[in-house]
């Protein structure tokens, strides 16, 4: 059973909005693209061993939860975590190409592309064994016995591996079917439906939100205004019943939710009138009220000091139904 489903990382968002209003010539912005294309081919992954695991999910007492973050002392994070009568399963998914090395002391993993750029990055089992830990002092906090058993999965075959000495198990997707079959060695008294339910019940979330000051980015530096999804340029008007491009007359009715919508990944959670009209470059205080009161359900403070919450209007537009296709 698939109790918590993928859902695609709210950072990818982020760090999207976020290079396109920086100007290429900005001192990260390189970074940034680089970090996107690597968070973009994890959530790709991901997605993929979710899909994987579906076709497991009409098994008994098997149930699947993707990015678990429960309230530990240690940090946590799960990208795939499995719950069976024989025990719990951390999986960390790693979508890396090329040739991979898994290093021991220190451990680090080596990746080498075709091209023969190297890159090292943090050996995954270490991060693997701090959840496994993790989620042993959860689980004992309440009163649950079970194992916990923990693998570094490999979505894709466009990988050669290449291992120093013994650790937790690296596998392929096509090898997990295998996997759980060697762990049904026993089963444990605890149901497995109250323990999933307790872990859905404690699971949180987690966003870097705003990212311009997770990176220490200057909201100046960020490009303003209304963007238009049909020529990719900022700069639309506002109309009486919506938004027209100035370069191609695009004209849509709800372009002021996207700026809203990186106002609050990017700068921060509540905005004002003042800040609205600087973040989106309109002139009006009416319009820019009309448009704030429209878009957010909560709002505290009076007059030119009212702050707009666009919590609210973040968590709508994580529905890719909304906001609704132009007409």
């Amino acid at each position: 059973m698939i109790d918590k489903p993928f859902t695609s990382s709210p950072f990818i968002l982020g760090l999207q909005a976020l290079i396109a209003r920086l100007h290429p010539t900005h001192p990260q912005f390189e970074r940034l693209q680089k970090e996107l294309k690597i968070k973009e081919a994890g959530d790709f992954g991901e997605r993929y061993i979710m899909q994987e695991l579906q076709k497991f999910s009409t098994l008994h007492d098997f149930h699947v939860l993707h990015n678990v973050i429960l309230p530990t002392a240690l940090p946590m994070q799960i990208d795939i975590l499995v719950i069976t009568p024989n025990g719990v399963i951390l999986l960390e998914i790693k979508n890396i190409r090329g040739q991979v090395r898994f290093k021991n002391n220190p451990r680090q993993v080596i990746r080498t592309t075709e091209k023969g750029d190297t890159a090292v990055f943090t050996h995954p089992e270490v991060q693997l064994e701090q959840y496994i830990l993790a989620m042993q002092q959860f689980l004992d906090a309440h009163h649950i016995s079970m194992p916990i058993y923990g693998a570094i999965v490999f979505p894709f075959n466009n990988v050669t591996i290449h291992r120093e000495g013994e650790g937790l198990p690296i596998l392929m997707a096509k090898e997990l079917p295998l996997y759980f079959h060697k762990l049904s060695v026993g089963r444990y008294q605890q149901s497995v439906n109250d323990i999933t339910h307790m872990i859905l019940s404690h699971i949180r979330d987690r966003a870097p939100f705003p990212l311009c000051e997770y990176y220490d980015i200057e909201v100046a530096n960020l490009q303003k205004g209304i963007y238009c999804e049909n020529c990719g340029q900022y700069g639309m008007q506002k109309l009486k019943r919506g938004w027209i491009c100035t370069r191609c007359q695009y004209v849509c009715s709800h372009a002021h939710v996207r700026a809203l919508r990186d106002y609050y990944m990017l700068v921060g959670d509540t905005i004002t009138n003042k800040d609205c009209r600087y973040f989106l470059n309109i002139d009006s205080q009416d319009v820019a009220k009309r448009i704030l009161q429209k878009s957010c359900v909560t709002r505290s403070g009076s007059g030119k000091y009212t702050q707009y919450n666009l919590s609210g209007l973040y968590r709508k537009c994580e529905d890719s139904r909304w906001p609704p296709e132009n007409r």
